[in-house]
């Protein structure tokens, strides 16, 4: 099976290279077949490197950088081409060099892509519920204006994540959804079941978001990773395999500018 990317018919544009990738059509084995891009979940390291020399020849970008995902509000500016490392703890990329490819991991938690075509600069991040709340959207945005964006020109494209109908959460993650002001605008962001049982809607709380940051341009690939097979999905690998504690890979989702 050969590699596959989604992409978003909004997000066009002769000088931009980028896709949420699917888990097929790399090298990786059981379970992480097979296009695992994580070198964190105990995979064959080299099946890895050969995922992301897959994606990267399918993009046509000279390297992609990777980040250490921790769940924050923290960003960081790629402003030299040849200083740069995979090491950074963050969840959130930004650059207007090109060449370089912003990627994010993922296995439930929502990979964005942002694109200013005025100033041809782009951006990503990595927002499970905590990144959310602690608004790593506009923290890329902020960091998108450090390198000559404008929030009026940014397309922002949230790609396959977890879906409301798919996401329970208990009492203590929806008392903080409701502290937020996402959730002050908008409630059917969460659902209650019963008892302190609640639905909760990750993108809807990440749209309320990029609308608080005043960006016009929002789309949504609306795939559910826990009810796709295209997809890693975390909580559904521990939900049918509790004794191997969710053991799964992480698909990428990647964007870099030609030139």
């Amino acid at each position: 099976m050969t590699i596959q990317k989604i992409q978003h018919i909004n997000l066009k544009n002769k000088y931009l290279s980028y896709g949420f990738f699917t888990r097929h059509g790399g090298v990786s084995e059981y379970p992480f077949n097979s296009l695992n891009c994580s070198f964190n979940v105990n995979d064959n390291k080299n099946n890895v490197k050969e995922n992301l020399r897959l994606v990267r020849h399918e993009l046509r970008l000279k390297k992609i950088i990777k980040l250490n995902q921790i769940h924050s509000s923290k960003v960081f500016i790629i402003n030299n081409k040849n200083k740069h490392s995979n090491c950074f703890n963050a969840d959130g990329l930004v650059t207007n060099l090109t060449g370089i490819g912003l990627s994010i991991l993922g296995a439930d938690c929502a990979p964005i892509l942002f694109f200013d075509d005025k100033s041809e600069t782009i951006g990503a991040c990595h927002a499970g519920w905590k990144g959310a709340i602690d608004n790593i959207v506009e923290s890329t945005i902020i960091s998108m204006e450090k390198v000559g964006a404008n929030r009026q020109n940014i397309n922002a494209v949230i790609g396959p994540t977890i879906q409301k109908q798919s996401y329970e959460i208990r009492e203590d993650v929806a008392k903080i959804v409701r502290k937020s002001s996402s959730f002050e605008k908008n409630n059917s962001i969460l659902s209650h079941i019963k008892n302190d049982k609640y639905l909760f809607d990750l993108p809807l709380l990440l749209k309320e978001n990029l609308k608080t940051s005043q960006i016009n341009k929002i789309s949504d690939i609306n795939i559910n990773t826990y009810d796709n097979n295209l997809f890693f999905s975390h909580r559904y690998c521990s939900h049918q395999n509790s004794s191997k504690l969710g053991i799964t890979g992480r698909h990428i989702s990647v964007i870099g500018i030609l030139k």
